[in-house]
């Protein structure tokens, strides 16, 4: 015959058709039919070769068969990788089960049943052969089933045939039915029938089938389970000792194949199975040695050492078995003078022998084991069971639950020495009864008659005692690193929690094995125990888990196998069935089962649960979910938002940019930013999620929403002296330090050190007594206090040390330490852990001698966080407490780290230094801010209740004032200079400032300075190099004041840092010029061009630039970015081409990178360089990084961008991508686009680029503005004359705007964008389609119209038309309409301003103002951005024409009667005509606009006009029917007025509101809302009671109740507490065509009034006010001063001013990027007299301050004498000196020091005093344009918190001041004091800057100011600038 080609599939199926079909076929069918017939023709050895052939055939089928050998030029044979490779893993599979391959099973089964095979030979073996491969690529059970399938069958068989080849070839057959892993019960079926066939076969002891069967275990052992492993060995190690030495080297040389095989020797093979196999050795160790002896020749060992080896395996069995012989021979292997008690009584072994012999069947187990122990030994005789029990409860615990776990009825038939002894029906059974009689041993005390506690009840308890124990033993197998352990044994030790928790239920509810589902092998088993854990524990402790629980399910649900699967299904029901009432309480956090089909049906309802949550309260759900402490919960948590913030970016867009973003979009990206934090070095998976995240939640602008991490810090100012105050340090030491480290720490050594010095500092607290003897009074006990107060994760940590009795044998080491410590060479943990270590050893103290020797035991071989939180304590301690001479070594290790020099050739030195000075820092930190708490405390700054705690004697205060002198000096004794330096180069740049300025105050004082002005200018040059480097844009040209000269690197670095680019740019060209080479000048350079947004300039001057090696890496990323901005994508790849690997970390280039493979379409390398630039991202965030938004701004932009390019792209996008949606959220994220958009329009991406022209412009960036606005053009976009035409304005270029503007009107430049789209939601009622309106046309009508108005230069009715065109073009517009109003506004202003005979007839008539409240009302029904601008004007103008109407028309206008007659009735027209408006408006806007100017309605509400007063009283009931909670408090001041008709027409309004109620559309709304206002008026009524009851003395504190007659019982109150946050209305968005009726202006989470505590502070002035504590609906308590005899409407009014100016400076791009604020608060009129106004805590005044530090200095004030000198120096303009020289001099400034002192720590320090002084300049403007005086030391209040200033006492307004004895002549108050505290730069810098942003704000918005202190000035109820 021909050879063929025999490794293709044609080929064999060829071959084949040659020798069994007797002719060429290409395919398999009917092969079967002629198969036999053709096969009893051919020879033998053909027979042979097609058995080959048909078995090549299904490798090749399967695609495993590839070509081994060649003869010529012909394949002979093949290679299969599956069949041929001889690989162990059982796991892999190769299956080919088509309709062909069963073919090849029907001819294969029909040659195998016909007389010619059977009767043959070699074609025997070679169809065994052939089965093999068959078997090796099939799944079909049919063939498969070893006990049922013919082919099964003939393999068994076939093993013990005559034939030695066919016996052997069998053996091999068999294991491959032993691999599949398709069907775990065949699996489990096949294993147990060839178990079972082979143990028959042996059993038969002929010597040719042992061999057969020892060479078949082998086989068998290679696919095995562990349990089938274990049976195989056990018979190998029988053969050991076999008598016949054949058979016996042959068992030893299959056990060393076994061991090669499996890549393990055969010590590691053996050790899972020591238990039952070593007992097997030594029970026939006297029998036969020779099986001792050759295993352990076999190990590598001796006999004696394998006795020693399994001496915890084989003691219980020989103890039992009573051998004494064996057992000794055991202790002799120990050693010749070693007994059996010596052996026995070791811990592991003793815990063995009692676990086996508690579980043997006995009626007096006790007795019984006793006396075995005693035939052993007498020693044993002297001891009690009980004794031997509570020696080591937990290992016999371990092993018992190890061996139930063996039994569980779940698993398989099982083997192993303590199940085996006892295996009956009742196993089981009986080590449940050994566990109850362990419970009871170990449980019983001292006295206790045996038998005297009833087992039953002891097993919880004894499981709850010894459970972290138990889990310890069980966590050491399961997360064992090293791989010593099975996964047998892990699976046994899972299987053992599973039974603990069966026995003890939810006395072990943290028995949690959740690492373990980690790991592939042991997941179901994991899952199982978990599962069995959430269905067996109560309600009370399945609340944490049911979040874990559904994530573990929906995270592992597809790696699960299908029984498992069952078993989630069955937890979830069992939850959602027997705990549904919990469920339907956490449903918000409970994760989505939506990815799992079978579970349609649960999600189903739990979206049903979920659905009855606003997205508000899903946004919250969210962050609890990622600040869950579990990693499945974060992770499935994360999953989730992805796809939710897709969904519901609008929520969280729209609430960012409006008037009060609501707190749940900080609360999510502070939880996810800590999530990232926490995940991110461990899980790069969990940080890739929550970048995705932080991209789609955008980078918000931290000047609105801000997210500042909670800093917690522990200040011991008693030295560890004060008990209370050492024992808050250890419960913060544990919390935040040593908790953390047990649990991240792997090695149990060291777990154990942090277990005892955690147990020993729970006994230093004296928790165990608090905690399980739970004192009757628990709230009043301090201790109890402190535990609850603790995270509950952390008490379920701690709890078990509470009773654990560590103990530590060995002492520590004294270190001796020589001084200076750090050297260089040294590692920074090498460093800081002997240094600690030494100051540990130096502690002083009672208490510090119990805690810091707890502290040794855990500083070496630790976490470093352990030292690093150390180091501060000890330091003080040993400065406060230690010899001079430790003082004096510590002081000099401290200057030693900071005056190294920072190594420049070593990295890794130089990390070290910089950590180590960081260390240094830290302690300087520690030791300033204690030495400001101690001052504090000395000088009794603190509260009153404090001091009234511990009165300080004499004694007392000189010890503290002389550790404050000892502190002092240690600080002093370190120069700022060299602080300030390492700082700077630690990128520590406010701790560099901070020092340097004081550096700078040093040498101002030093009197001996040769050349002050030199030496000072070199100094500022410095700072001004520092403040190059933080983020504070106004200190470089404050400084620049300070320097005479500026060179030209100054006035460089000035333009660049207040953002002048193109005035740097130009001086970087003319360098470029000399210097071209230069790679810092080309460097500079283009960053100009960059930040100037030229971006094709910049690639033009790239390709000009010669570019060396050196600068390809610094210039390129310009390249990058300005190619990919500008859509160059030629040059784009031609830059990225020339890029090296190190600018991979770039993110523009790694931009460029992504935009490049999605403009060639190549997805795949898209998403790769989308998530590293994520992942490269996410690394730089970090504790430090994400502090707060500001500080992690950059990063978060990034993920922005990433986000924004992701969605353009569509990659993540199901299906069709939404375009307008996702234009629409484009413009939500308000981000520069640019070139990002690649497959849009050109009229998208031009209206992307007029997007970015519009920011530019309004950031000032000219540049950048004019060629985005060129971009747009190119693209063909005549809208783009807009925007260009805005730039023209801005730059002053009026008229050539104004052309630009008319002329595209002219030629219909806007009418490509001739649409805009339908808004159902602003559709009015009836209305099927909105009309389109060309809103690009209105705006540019609109625009020219004010810019007409404003040049001054037209006719008012052309400009009026202009304005009609804009409000026709676009109707429902909010701006046109105001515009409109605000034209005809002017003209009445302009009419008004003049004399009454000149005015014109519509002003007289009222037409004017007609028209201003008509469309001012009109915008008011399309928005809200112009609310405090219109509605107050409206109100103005409608009252004030009320009240003329009835009067007659000044003569002046006219001398007819019959005009003035006429003018009259015009005006009761027009008033009747506005009331129709009104009447409309108010039906039509929602209550929340009103409810804007609550309080100037209200005032108003005495007007004489009965229709006026009707409508005002319709404003009032529609405010307060709706949003009753907050408007009560209003209402019910007009009715406690003292003005008889003013309250009687409030109460004319609350009657009709309770009449409405009553018409309400639900009885329950009604009924609420006329409880509420009887609430109100009883607590309104007892607040007056409060504020009007006298008080005698001179009282600091009194009771509520019984001093002040409040009664409690009008609580709780529904009303809100009068806070400005819950008072304050929030206003819709800021965009056009806003839903004003959908807006909600109140949270349905308002704080409501709870009840009052009943201590009352009084205030030591002439009223005593007097503050209350209101504890709040959230449980918070917030404060209220009761201010009587004072009028405070005032002060409310000027509120709403200030908020008005609030809401500017928020707007306006650089006030609000300054943060520029003032401090409000909620002011509460209760009558005319009386009022509430909100508690600001931790104020401070200016005179407090002052008086404090010059008495500090002993600087006594004499008023006497400065009155004298004042009045001297004032009486002439020479005399002026007298008070610059002579009375200033003698004092000095020393505000800074209050700076300084209250914040110790630099950062803090810097942010403190920028707080200052910026709000200082606002106020101080504000204060001038108000004319706000008598602001004395008083009325200056500044926050302890943050350095803000506050302000008090408005009474003097109008330059009132003027009218004063001595006038107020100046315009605010700016006296030395606080000029110094502004810092080196005085008034020159940030005070300046924001002094001149504020004051250009409030004229900008001079009209809207205007228009608000008008109403002020007219408003009746009160006075603003006194009686004239």
């Amino acid at each position: 015959m021909t050879v063929t080609n025999t490794t293709s599939y044609e080929g064999i199926v060829g071959r084949v058709y040659q020798l069994l079909g007797s002719q060429n076929a290409t395919d398999l069918d009917g092969l079967h039919l002629v198969a036999t017939d053709s096969y009893a023709r051919l020879r033998e050895e053909d027979q042979c070769s097609a058995f080959h052939f048909l078995g090549l055939l299904v490798c090749a089928g399967a695609g495993t068969l590839k070509s081994k050998g060649a003869s010529g030029r012909r394949v002979r044979t093949g290679f299969c990788s599956l069949c041929d490779a001889g690989s162990v893993d059982r796991s892999l599979s190769a299956i080919w089960d088509d309709n062909r391959s069963g073919e090849i099973f029907l001819t294969f089964l029909k040659l195998l049943k016909g007389p010619h095979v059977q009767s043959s030979t070699k074609p025997r073996v070679a169809a065994m052969i052939a089965l093999r491969k068959l078997i090796m690529h099939t799944e079909n059970v049919d063939y498969l089933d070893l006990t049922q399938s013919h082919l099964g069958q003939w393999c068994l068989q076939s093993l013990r045939s005559s034939l030695r080849e066919l016996r052997i070839s069998a053996g091999r057959t068999l294991s491959a039915f032993l691999r599949t892993r398709f069907n775990d019960e065949l699996l489990r079926k096949n294993r147990v029938a060839a178990l079972d066939f082979l143990r028959t076969l042996a059993n038969k002891n002929d010597p040719v089938l042992q061999e057969t069967c020892i060479l078949a275990w082998g086989q068998v052992a290679l696919v095995s389970g562990d349990d089938e492993l274990n049976i195989v060995l056990l018979r190998l190690v029988e053969y050991l000792g076999h008598t016949n030495p054949l058979i016996c080297g042959l068992a030893y040389d299959e056990i060393q194949s076994l061991a090669q095989s499996t890549g393990v020797t055969p010590m590691r093979l053996f050790k899972p199975f020591w238990r039952s196999i070593s007992v097997t050795v030594v029970k026939e160790l006297q029998n036969r040695p020779q099986v001792a002896q050759q295993l352990s020749d076999l190990l590598g060992i001796t006999v004696p050492e394998f006795l020693v080896l399994t001496k915890t395996s084989t003691l219980p069995y020989l103890i039992l078995m009573k051998r004494q012989d064996v057992l000794r021979r055991v202790a002799q292997a120990h050693g010749s003078e070693v007994s059996v008690w010596s052996v026995c009584i070791e811990h592991v072994d003793m815990a063995a022998i009692l676990a086996f012999l508690l579980v043997q069947p006995s009626t007096d187990p006790e007795r019984t084991i006793m006396a075995l122990l005693g035939e052993v030994s007498s020693e044993f005789n002297n001891l009690d069971l009980a004794d031997l029990v509570r020696a080591e409860p937990i290992l016999i615990a371990f092993e018992l639950l190890r061996a139930a776990a063996e039994d569980d009825e779940t698993r398989r038939p099982k083997v192993g020495v303590l199940v085996r002894t006892v295996a009956d029906a009742n196993v089981c059974k009986k080590i449940h009864q050994a566990i109850h009689l362990l419970a009871m041993l170990a449980l019983r005390k001292a006295g206790y008659a045996k038998g005297s506690t009833r087992k039953n009840n002891l097993v919880g308890p004894f499981f709850e005692t010894y459970v972290l124990g138990i889990m310890d033993q069980i966590s050491n197998v399961i997360n064992d690193v090293r791989v010593l352990q099975p996964s047998v044994e892990k699976k046994r030790c899972l299987g053992a929690i599973r039974e603990m928790i069966r026995l003890a239920k939810s006395y072990v509810s943290n028995a949690l094995p959740q690492s373990a589902m980690e790991v592939s092998e042991l997941r179901d088993i994991a899952f199982s125990t978990w599962a069995t854990l959430v269905t067996t524990l109560g309600e009370e402790d399945i609340e944490l888990l049911i979040d874990q629980t559904f994530s573990i399910i929906t995270r592992n649900w597809h790696a699960l196998q299908p029984s498992s699967q069952q078993r989630a299904y069955e937890v979830v029901s069992h939850l959602l069935k027997n705990h549904s009432g919990l469920i339907r309480n956490v449903v918000n956090t409970i994760p989505s089962l939506v990815s799992i089909p079978l579970m349609s049906k649960f999600e189903a309802e739990l979206e049903r649960l979920k659905a009855q949550m606003d997205l508000r309260h899903r946004y919250q759900a969210f962050v609890r979910r990622c600040q869950n402490e579990n990693i499945t919960v974060v992770i499935q948590a994360l999953t989730e938002l992805i796809p939710f913030l897709d969904e519901n970016q609008a929520f969280l867009h729209n609430s960012a940019v409006s008037e009060q973003p609501d707190p749940v979009i900080a609360q999510l990206t502070r939880s996810v930013l800590d999530a990232c934090v926490r995940f991110n070095e461990s899980r790069e998976d969990i940080a890739g999620l929550c970048a995705q995240c932080l991209g789609l939640i955008g980078c918000l602008d931290p000047n609105r929403i801000e997210t500042v991490r909670e800093k917690r810090e522990i200040l011991v100012t008693s030295n560890f002296e004060r008990a209370d105050e050492t024992i808050d340090f250890v419960v913060y030491f544990l919390e935040e330090v040593l908790v953390k480290a047990f649990l991240s720490a792997t090695n149990t050594k060291a777990q154990g050190f942090l277990a005892y010095a955690m147990q020993e500092f729970l006994k230093f607290c004296d928790f165990e007594t608090t905690v399980t003897l739970r004192p009757r009074d628990m709230q009043s006990n301090d201790n109890y206090r402190r535990w609850v107060a603790l995270p509950e994760s952390v008490r379920n940590t701690l709890t078990p040390f509470l009773t654990s009795k560590y103990v530590i044998t060995a002492s520590v080491a004294k270190a001796e330490c020589t001084y200076p410590i750090f050297s260089s060479g040294m590692t920074y943990g090498t460093w800081v852990r002997t240094l600690v270590l030494d100051l540990l050893q130096k502690g002083n103290g009672e208490n510090v001698k119990m805690i810091f020797p707890v502290c040794s035991r855990i500083i070496r071989a630790q976490d470093i966080s352990i030292s690093n939180f150390l180091l501060p304590f000890t330091a003080l301690n040993v400065v406060i407490g230690g010899k001079k001479g430790e003082i004096d070594e510590l002081e000099r290790e401290l200057v030693r780290v900071l005056e190294q020099p920072l190594p420049g050739d070593s990295h890794a030195a130089r990390e070290t230094l910089i950590s180590c000075s960081q260390s240094v820092f830290q302690v300087l930190d520690y030791l300033s801010r204690w030495m400001q708490g101690k001052k504090k405390q000395v000088t009794g700054s603190t509260s009153l209740a404090a001091r009234l705690v511990r009165q300080p004697t004499d004694a007392d205060y000189e010890t503290d004032i002389a550790h404050i002198r000892l502190i002092d000096q240690v600080l002093s004794s370190i120069p700022a200079e060299m602080i300030s330096r390492r700082a700077v180069e630690c990128k520590s740049f406010a701790r560099a400032l901070f020092h340097w300025e004081q550096y700078i105050r040093q040498e101002k004082d030093r009197s001996n300075l040769p050349d002050p002005h030199i030496k000072l200018e070199t100094l500022y040059e410095r700072l001004q190099e520092i403040y190059t480097q933080i983020d504070e844009p106004d200190g470089i040209e404050g400084i620049s004041a300070h320097l005479h000269v500026l060179n030209i690197d100054q006035q460089i670095l000035e333009h660049r840092k207040a953002g002048r680019w193109t005035a740097a740019q130009s001086w970087y060209e003319l360098l470029l010029n000399e210097r071209p080479e230069d790679v810092d000048v080309q460097f500079n350079l283009l960053t100009c061009l960059r930040e100037s947004g030229q971006f094709d300039v910049l690639l033009n001057q790239v390709d000009g630039l010669p570019l060396s090696n050196s600068a390809m890496s610094k210039l390129l990323p310009f390249a990058v970015e300005a190619s990919w901005v500008t859509g160059k994508w030629e040059k784009l790849g031609k830059y990225l081409s020339l890029s090296s690997n190190s600018l991979e970390s770039d993110f523009n280039t790694g931009i460029g990178s992504a935009l490049l493979a999605l403009h060639n379409e190549e997805i795949e390398q898209f998403t790769i360089a989308v998530q590293k630039l994520r992942q490269n991202s996410a690394k730089n965030l970090s504790t430090t990084t994400t502090a707060s938004l500001q500080a992690c701004h950059d990063v978060m932009l990034r993920f922005h961008i990433l986000a924004e390019v992701e969605a353009i792209s569509g990659v993540r996008a199901a299906g069709q991508c939404d375009r307008q949606a996702l234009l629409e959220s484009m413009d939500r994220r308000i981000e520069v686009l640019g070139a990002f958009l690649l497959d849009f329009t050109k009229v998208e991406m031009a209206s992307a680029w007029l997007t970015s022209a519009r920011l530019a412009r309004k950031g000032d960036f000219t540049h950048q503005a004019f060629n985005a606005v060129l971009h747009a053009s190119q693209l063909g976009d005549d809208s783009a004359t807009i925007e260009h035409s805005r730039i023209l304005w801005k730059e002053g270029h009026h008229r050539k705007a104004i052309q630009s503007l008319e002329g595209a009107i002219a030629v219909n430049a806007f009418q490509s964008h001739n649409y805009m789209p339908t808004d159902r939601t602003t559709a009015t009622h009836g209305q099927d389609k909105q009309q389109q309106q060309n809103v690009l046309t209105a705006r540019a009508h609109l625009l020219l119209a004010k810019w007409l108005d404003r040049a001054g230069q037209t006719q008012s009715d052309i400009i009026i038309k202009r304005y009609h065109k804009a409000v026709f073009l676009h109707s429902r517009w909010e701006k046109g309409h105001y515009y409109l109003g605000k034209h005809y506004n002017k003209l009445l202003e302009s009419e008004k301003a003049k004399p009454a005979g000149k005015q014109a007839y519509t002003y007289v008539s009222g037409e004017t103002a007609k028209l201003v409240i008509e469309n001012y009302l009109r915008s008011l029904a399309f928005g809200a951005k112009y609310i405090f601008q219109t509605l107050p004007r409206v109100l103005t103008l409608w009252l004030d024409l009320g009240s003329d109407s009835e009067q007659t028309v000044d003569p002046k206008h006219s001398n007819e009667e019959t005009l003035q007659q006429n003018a009259k009735k015009q005006r009761r027209v027009l008033l009747g005509t506005i009331h129709e408006h009104l009447q409309k408006y108010i039906a039509r806007l929602p209550a929340f606009v009103f409810y804007t100017a609550l309080s100037q309605i209200v005032a108003r509400i005495c007007h004489p006009n009965q229709r006026v007063y009707g409508l005002l009283a319709d404003i009032v009931i529609k405010v307060v029917t709706t949003h009753p909670q907050q408007a009560l408090w209003t209402l019910f001041a007009v009715v406690k007025s003292s003005s008889r008709d003013r309250a009687a027409r409030g109460l004319t309004c609350l009657t009709k509101v309770v009449e409405h109620s009553k018409r309400s559309k639900t009885e329950a709304a009604g009924a609420e809302l006329r409880s509420m206002i009887a609430q109100g008026q009883k607590l309104s009524d007892q607040l007056l009671k409060v504020c009007e009851q006298d008080i005698q003395g001179k009282p600091l504190n009194i009771s509520l109740s019984r001093d002040l007659s409040f009664n409690h019982k009008t609580t709780p109150c529904r009303l809100v507490i009068p806070l400005e946050a819950t008072l304050m209305a929030g206003l819709p968005t800021i965009t056009e065509n806003v839903n004003m009726k959908a807006h909600k202006a109140f949270s349905k989470e308002t704080v409501t009034i709870s009840t009052f505590l009943d201590d009352v502070m009084v205030l030591n002035s002439l009223q005593k006010p007097r503050k209350l504590s209101i504890r709040g609906s959230d449980g918070h308590v917030y404060g209220l001063l009761c201010k009587p005899k004072d009028d405070l409407r005032k002060d409310q009014r000027l509120m709403e001013f200030n908020g008005m100016i609030n809401r500017f400076l928020k707007r306006d791009a650089e006030t609000s990027k300054r943060r520029l604020y003032i401090k409000t608060y909620a002011v509460t009129p209760l009558n005319d007299e009386c009022g509430l106004i909100e508690w600001v805590d931790n104020l401070k005044t200016l005179r407090d301050i002052l008086l404090k530090l010059y008495k500090q200095k002993d600087i006594s004030i004499n008023y006497n004498e400065i009155r004298i000198l004042l009045d001297e120096a004032c009486s002439d303009e020479a005399k002026l000196p007298i008070f610059t020289n002579q009375l200033l001099s003698g004092f000095p400034p020393v505000f800074h020091e209050w700076f300084v002192g209250m914040f110790a720590e630099p950062g803090a320090w810097f942010a403190a005093r920028l707080k200052y002084t910026r709000s200082c300049a606002v106020m101080s403007m504000v204060g001038y344009v108000l004319g706000l005086g008598d602001r004395h030391g008083e009325n200056i209040l500044f926050e302890e918190g943050n350095g803000g200033t506050f302000h008090v006492d408005f009474n003097c307004l109008f330059d009132k001041g003027m009218t004063f004895e001595k006038p107020e002549m100046v315009p605010f108050r700016l006296t030395h004091n606080m000029i110094d505290a502004f810092g080196a730069y005085g008034y020159d810098g940030p005070f300046r800057k924001s002094c001149e942003l504020t004051l250009g704000l409030l004229r900008q918005n001079e009209d809207t100011l205007m228009t608000i202190l008008e109403t002020f000035l007219y408003d009746p109820t009160t006075d603003f600038i006194g009686k004239k």
